[in-house]
């Protein structure tokens, strides 16, 4: 059964990288814009006007979800204009810069700045949190070319952090009901998974100070999206609260060297990562400033590179928002190919999720009227779970996210 493949496969997370859709793509940010507010100060909170600049330059999509953090005023019209902006984006590119997050350049720079120093270590002190040390959890730092996508490896090395429910914050026993009637020996396969605990490097000192803060806040700008996602479909306040107030988060600490630099043994290499698309609800990646890595494909098949905005997070859209919009906001294949010779490129991913144990129906109501029917073709390569929701059917989050990593992703030791 695909569940017995799972652990080796959870090495590579293939939502890892969140990359852009850029259409009419010109040039990239001008050196005016490289720095975007002050040092250790909020940046994008309101107007965010900086960042709406640097980013209409690359004509992306730009939203400001200020209005719906927490503690934001009460203010009818921005939050009727950030909702319109992001139901926009969703449907347009798939993909937006987001502002208004309330971190600050200092944060952001400092994520980055742990992230370059534990890559820098020797392989020994890395690999002291392995994933192999305890593969059953799925956590820990994969070696370069230990990820592998549609069965080629991946030249990039990553440290991979899950949300770490209790047992009465999961209800694994949903999964035995259906629509995803797993059997009982299917359900003991997941519990190290879901019950495991993180890995966190002993290097640099302030590693966990640092990323733990930034995926707290993360996990509340999850949250904010949801509910403009919900005052963009038409939907009362907190309606998707009970699916996402245990949310399954997953987060990535990612580097990559030059691709150029991929020994030739050991099975192919063509990208950093390969195209894959990620299968939750929205994916928020703070990216260095390396140009050139990103890439997204097209409506038309053909791949566009993205130059990342300082400061702006990159989100892009999961799978679980193409069954409950009934593909009115769909999930956008992206690859990452870093073939900058002088950069070692370093990036985190946050992927705000369901409940692990979440059903998952499409929305039936009128803002969704007239939304794009679903072919068998368009999800032939994806999982039996998400064609059996886009029918019009359910799926429990925990069983695509399995399916999905079982079903595409190959472990290679």
């Amino acid at each position: 059964h695909a569940f017995a493949a799972l652990w080796g496969p959870l090495r590579d997370r293939p939502g890892a990288m969140a990359c852009m859709l850029a259409r009419g793509l010109r040039h990239s940010a001008p050196r005016a814009s490289r720095r975007l507010g002050a040092s250790g100060r909020p940046l994008y909170a309101g107007a965010a006007v900086g960042a709406r600049a640097a980013a209409a330059s690359l004509s992306l999509p730009v939203v400001d979800i200020a209005p719906f953090m927490d503690g934001a005023p009460a203010d009818a019209a921005a939050r009727a204009r950030s909702a319109r902006a992001l139901d926009a984006a969703c449907q347009d590119a798939g993909f937006f810069y987001l502002v208004g997050h309330g971190a600050s350049e200092g944060e952001i720079l400092d994520l980055h700045r742990v992230a370059k120093e534990f890559f820098a270590l020797p392989t020994a002190r890395k690999e002291a949190i392995a994933l192999s040390s305890q593969p059953a959890s799925g956590r820990g730092y994969q070696r370069l070319g230990e990820n592998v996508t549609q069965g080629r490896r991946d030249w990039h090395e990553a440290i991979d952090f899950y949300a770490e429910p209790t047992e009465r914050e999961v209800d694994l026993q949903a999964l035995s009901n259906p629509p995803a009637s797993a059997a009982a020996v299917e359900l003991e396969r997941l519990r190290p998974f879901v019950h495991g605990r993180n890995l966190w490097p002993e290097s640099p000192r302030d590693f966990h100070g640092v990323t733990s803060a930034h995926f707290a806040r993360m996990a509340g700008v999850g949250r904010a999206l949801m509910e403009c996602m919900a005052s963009a479909l038409e939907l009362p306040q907190g309606h998707f609260g009970p699916l996402v107030d245990r949310s399954f988060w997953c987060a990535r600490v990612i580097g990559y060297p030059p691709l150029q630099d991929a020994p030739s043994g050991g099975g192919p290499v063509d990208a950093s990562c390969g195209e894959h698309t990620d299968y939750g609800c929205w994916t928020i990646l703070a990216q260095d400033d390396t140009p050139g890595a990103l890439e997204a494909r097209m409506s038309d098949g053909t791949w566009t590179t993205v130059e990342p905005v300082p400061g702006a997070f990159v989100v892009n859209l999961g799978d679980m928002l193409s069954v409950w919009t009934q593909r009115r906001f769909a999930a956008t294949p992206h690859r990452v190919r870093q073939t900058r010779r002088d950069r070692y490129r370093t990036s985190v991913a946050f992927f705000f999720e369901p409940n692990f144990d979440a059903v998952i129906h499409p929305l039936q109501n009128c803002a969704l009227r007239g939304a794009a029917a679903a072919s068998n073709a368009d999800f032939e390569h994806s999982t039996e779970p998400l064609r059996r929701a886009m029918r019009g059917g359910g799926l429990v989050y925990g069983e695509h996210l399995f399916a999905k990593v079982s079903g595409n992703f190959k472990f290679v030791a």
